[in-house]
């Protein structure tokens, strides 16, 4: 459908309490469906940055070396955090040495079953049923996990971009850190009563 039919269809059922603007953009908007995984991002107080990073990867849309390939850009395609594997959202989030030793330590801090589902249909649904709900496990697992997708990223980026590393225990205690700075004070006390693992 065409702008202009939108606008004409639009203003066939006019509301006069509503502006054509809004009206035009919730006509757009019924389009759409919601992702299923909508529940990760949705009161989720980790970094913006971090979800929008969570956002971006969820969508399939992160910049790693095999979709650069696919463009026609040549590049190493060998994963900078194991240099075993060529690199892909799926490895470097699930299947990676350095990411599994990462989740397993901070979903173990946090008292969740650390085995991460290893092809991204598994980890999606793993995320969202760990992710939904009110609880207070179900805020702090989705600030781990915002804050873990973003952590692998910026350190996939820095290794690349700015040929400087951060070991494991580094990068797992600043997740941890932020984790803690970001949780909501009325989860607070049961944060401070997990023990992080050195």
């Amino acid at each position: 459908m065409n702008a202009k039919q939108t606008v004409e269809q639009v203003q066939q059922v006019q509301s006069k309490s509503k502006g054509m603007i809004r009206q035009l953009y919730c006509h757009m908007k019924e389009d759409q469906q919601r992702p299923v995984w909508n529940c990760l991002i949705f009161n989720n107080a980790a970094r913006p940055k971090a979800y929008f990073t969570m956002w971006i990867m969820m969508n399939q849309r992160l910049v790693t070396v095999d979709r650069l390939a696919q463009w026609g850009v040549v590049v190493d395609k060998t994963c900078v955090l194991c240099k075993n594997v060529d690199e892909n959202a799926e490895h470097l989030f699930m299947q990676c040495n350095l990411a599994r030793r990462l989740w397993g330590r901070l979903l173990s801090w946090i008292e969740q079953q650390s085995n991460v589902p290893m092809t991204w249909e598994q980890f999606l649904q793993w995320c969202i049923q760990q992710g939904k709900g009110k609880s207070s496990a179900a805020q702090v697992f989705k600030i781990i996990l915002t804050e873990g997708i973003y952590g692998l990223w910026m350190e996939r980026n820095s290794r690349i971009f700015e040929h400087k590393s951060k070991n494991e225990d580094h990068i797992v205690k600043e997740i941890a850190y932020v984790t803690i700075v970001r949780t909501p004070s009325r989860m607070k006390e049961i944060v401070s009563q997990w023990t992080f693992k050195q």
